[in-house]
């Protein structure tokens, strides 16, 4: 299905989602697109086990990449669930900080460390980025934006989206981030969308 909107499906603990987010961003086209978060294991599946050799080659294949573009990016012993990681950056949306919430996330989980799955740190993370700590509890204490995040994923579903990270833009599509020549592809996407943009403004 067709659509003229441009939008990113991404995961905050999916390593091609931290690296594609990070071209859009290099590549000063973020703001062009609509990010919407789509859960890599949505609960009750079982989570992402670290130590299985798919997913061990997936990440470095990524790794490399990051290094490659001066990206820091370690190896998480813990992938959790990130339904309260993506409420949490619904309610940053509210207060127009979401890029920089989107960005700490993805520090968070890759470079830190962090369990993103606790309600606790994500408070810690939404006070670093500057948002209301207490607004951001009640907010997450109540599943406020749940359903939002439970919207994404039908709208994912509606457009055949299988795998993150995901651009649908018109009926061009690339998904998933799992080899060199998909990297290349990824990469001239973003070239293409920032040529289209100097254009725009001259």
């Amino acid at each position: 299905m067709a659509t003229r909107t441009r939008v990113f499906f991404f995961d905050f603990t999916d390593p091609g989602s931290y690296l594609a987010s990070h071209l859009l961003d290099e590549g000063g086209v973020a703001g062009r697109w609509e990010w919407r978060g789509l859960e890599l294991r949505p609960p009750p599946r079982a989570l992402v086990d670290p130590t299985d050799p798919d997913w061990r080659s997936y990440h470095a294949l990524i790794a490399d990449s990051a290094g490659k573009r001066g990206l820091p990016m370690s190896t998480p012993r813990f992938v959790p669930w990130t339904r309260k990681a993506h409420e949490l950056a619904e309610f940053a949306r509210e207060q127009d900080c979401y890029q920089a919430v989107k960005r700490t996330l993805f520090e968070a989980h890759f470079v830190d460390r962090t369990d993103i799955g606790r309600i606790d740190l994500l408070v810690e993370i939404a006070g670093a980025a500057g948002l209301d700590r207490s607004g951001a509890r009640a907010a997450l204490d109540v599943d406020r934006h749940a359903a939002t995040v439970l919207r994404h994923r039908e709208l994912a579903k509606k457009w055949d989206v299988e795998e993150v990270p995901a651009v649908v833009h018109g009926t061009r599509r690339i998904e998933g981030l799992k080899s060199p020549a998909r990297l290349l592809e990824w990469t001239r996407r973003v070239g293409i969308e920032r040529i289209a943009e100097q254009e725009e403004r001259q």
